[in-house]
C-alpha cells in the first residue's frame, strides 16, 4: 500500500525589521495624538523620537512603507510639539507681562553688573552670561557638521552647524538643562534644529555648583550671513541673551 506524499507546508515569509516598523508607526500615532497636549507632549515627543530611530532602522527591512509612514508621523509629531510649546511660552510671557507679574526670582542683593530684565544683551560666541540667582550659560563658536549617514543629509541649499552649550548652575536648587530655550536665525530666517544628531533632547539635572556641556545642531542656508542664537534658561525668564556671529 503506497503512502500519499504531501508537499511540505510553505514557510512563513521573512519580515526583516517588521516589528520595528510597526512599533515606529504606533509611536508616531501616539506622538501625533499627544502633541497638542501641554506637558504630556514632552513624553509623547520623546516616544516619537524613539519611534523615529526605530523607523530609520526599519527602512532597511521588508516593511519599508510602514517604516516610512511611521518615521514621517514621528517627525511631524516632534515638529508640532516644538512649535506649540514655543507658542505657549510666548503667550504665557505676554500674559504675565500684561498682568504686571514679575517672573524674576527674588534676590537678596543688587548686582550692579546685571542688565535690566528688558535690556537686550548681545554677546559673541564664546562669551558667557549669568542670570540673577540662575545659571551661567555660554555657547562655543559654531562649526560645520559632517553628516555621518544618508538620513542626516540637509535639504538642498542648506547646511548643518553645531555648537556646544555649557551650563553652570549658580543657584541653590537643581537645574534641568531641558528647561533651556534655544532658538536660532540665519540671515533673518528661522533655523530648524536637528533633533536626530547632537543632543537635541538634552535633559539632565545639574546640582548647585555643577556644570554640564551638550551639543545642539541647526540647519541654515549655504550663503554666508549673520547667525543669531537666543538663550533663555527657563520659560519664565524675561531676559533673553543673543549670541551673534558671521558664518
Amino acid at each position: 500500500m503506497s503512502v500519499p506524499l504531501y508537499p511540505p507546508a510553505p514557510m512563513p515569509p521573512n519580515t526583516k525589521f517588521g516589528g520595528l516598523a510597526w512599533a515606529a508607526l504606533i509611536l508616531g500615532i501616539i506622538g501625533i495624538c499627544g502633541s497638542p497636549l501641554p506637558i504630556l507632549n514632552n513624553l509623547t515627543a520623546l516616544a516619537a523620537f524613539v519611534g523615529l530611530v526605530l523607523g530609520i532602522i526599519a527602512l532597511f527591512g521588508t516593511k519599508k512603507t510602514v517604516a516610512g509612514i511611521g518615521s514621517g508621523l514621528c517627525i511631524v509629531a516632534i515638529v508640532i510639539t516644538v512649535v506649540l510649546q514655543g507658542i505657549m511660552v510666548r503667550e504665557l510671557d505676554k500674559a504675565l507681562d500684561n498682568a504686571g507679574i514679575s517672573t524674576e526670582p527674588p534676590s537678596l542683593g543688587i548686582d550692579v553688573d546685571a542688565p535690566a530684565s528688558d535690556q537686550v544683551v548681545r554677546l559673541n560666541f564664546g562669551d558667557q552670561h549669568t542670570w540673577n540667582d540662575g545659571p551661567t550659560i555660554s555657547l562655543s563658536a559654531p562649526t560645520a557638521y559632517t553628516e555621518s549617514n544618508a538620513f542626516l543629509q540637509p535639504q538642498a541649499g542648506k547646511r548643518y552647524i553645531q555648537f556646544d552649550v555649557t551650563v553652570a548652575n549658580n543657584g541653590t536648587a537643581d537645574y534641568n538643562v531641558g528647561s533651556t530655550t534655544i532658538t536660532a536665525q540665519h540671515n533673518g530666517r528661522v533655523a530648524q534644529q536637528n533633533y536626530i544628531a547632537g543632543d537635541g533632547f538634552a535633559h539632565g539635572q545639574v546640582p548647585p555648583n555643577g556644570n554640564v556641556t551638550y551639543t545642539v545642531m541647526f540647519e541654515i542656508g549655504q550663503e554666508p550671513g549673520e547667525l543669531q542664537v537666543s538663550i533663555q534658561p527657563t520659560m519664565f525668564t524675561s531676559e533673553t541673551v543673543y549670541f551673534t556671529s558671521q558664518i
